[in-house]
């Protein structure tokens, strides 16, 4: 009896630090902060010339969102290097070390295509491969999110799947070999304050990512047309996606009778800030990443809770991570400066008011 009463003590003390952490944080992208996230915009080749300035449009807002981040932007496929084709540029660019980085955006716009084998992303000269691009990303050790727009991009995502990284495709498979519109929704939805669903004052690529599926299906059903193109999103590895239609607010609805092996997609979509529409608390690059990988760990164990032996065992798997957590806002708050008014300390050069 004793232990379980210091059990839910220990636990009452764990929880209120938590709650009385700070609610709205974000990573900090300032050279102080010592890492920084990386945008890595790709230009792929327009076809003619109605598409220009479209992409150059879905191009200009991720540059927005890029600053405000204060983010490390590289563009490929605005300019010509006659030493190197895009496809090079694209891997030389993933493959570089990035010790700087707490984090990756991939953004790949214009078209695709899939000749019933093999999907390919279209550039000026050679075309880009999902297994070409799945070997570049693999160097890349930090969270990853990989953002396919363009259509016949739905292979993509099985053979960019993987363990901390977020792969969205605007189609279910290759099939859907239409022009893409979703690439054009989501690059807006990253700044819109209506997509923030949670109301924390950001808007994370989840919920920028539940928009655009939304926008987009209204766009075919004001036109009257069948929609020819499915957005997924796939976060957890599993290298199966995620529609948007399949979320409810921003909790991936359980299929029935399927028994949970791994974290439903979207928690780690979520930890990726897009934009922020308030004031919040700031996180260093490293804190953030300390943060978001133990959030996932927490997730992943309570997934597992029912198949523990006791609820003892559990808590005693889940103290150690709830421990570490509770240090990282502990750690924010300790560095805030903190201002102390006493009625009874003046400064030395005041005025006297005569009084």
């Amino acid at each position: 009896m004793r232990n379980r009463c210091l059990h839910r003590l220990l636990w009452g003390i764990i929880s209120t630090l938590l709650l009385t952490a700070p609610q709205h944080v974000a990573a900090q992208s300032t050279a102080h902060s010592g890492k920084t996230e990386r945008f890595v915009l790709v230009i792929g080749a327009a076809g003619q010339e109605q598409y220009e300035p479209q992409f150059a449009a879905w191009v200009e807002r991720w540059k927005q969102i890029a600053a405000h981040k204060q983010a490390e932007l590289t563009v490929i496929g605005e300019s010509v290097d006659a030493r190197h084709s895009d496809q090079e540029i694209i891997a030389r660019e993933l493959q570089r070390k990035t010790d700087n980085i707490s984090a990756t955006w991939l953004i790949l716009i214009g078209h695709g295509t899939f000749d019933g084998k093999t999907a390919r992303f279209n550039l000026r000269g050679p075309d880009l491969t999902a297994d070409q691009l799945s070997l570049s990303c693999d160097t890349i050790q930090h969270p990853l999110a990989i953002i396919n727009c363009f259509s016949a991009s739905g292979p993509f995502l099985e053979a960019l799947s993987a363990d901390k990284r977020v792969v969205i495709t605007a189609t279910k498979n290759g099939h859907e070999f239409y022009f893409s519109r979703f690439g054009d929704f989501l690059s807006q939805a990253g700044s819109q304050p209506q997509a923030d669903l949670d109301h924390d004052g950001q808007i994370s690529l989840l919920e920028a990512y539940l928009a655009a599926c939304r926008a987009t299906s209204a766009y075919y059903q004001q036109k009257g047309e069948l929609a020819t193109e499915h957005a997924q999103l796939d976060d957890n590895a599993d290298q199966s996606g995620t529609r948007g239609d399949q979320f409810d607010g921003l909790n991936r609805i359980p299929e029935p009778h399927a028994v949970a092996t791994a974290l439903p997609d979207g928690h780690r979509a979520h930890q990726f800030i897009l934009f922020t529409t308030q004031p919040i608390e700031l996180l260093s690059g490293e804190q953030k990443q300390k943060r978001d990988e133990l959030e996932i760990k927490i997730l992943e164990l309570k997934q597992l809770k029912e198949t523990f032996s006791s609820p003892d065992e559990y808590y005693q798997k889940l103290e150690p991570f709830m421990i570490q957590l509770s240090r990282v806002y502990r750690h924010i708050d300790q560095n805030k400066k903190h201002v102390i008014y006493d009625p009874q300390v003046v400064p030395a050069n005041a005025k006297k008011t005569g009084r």
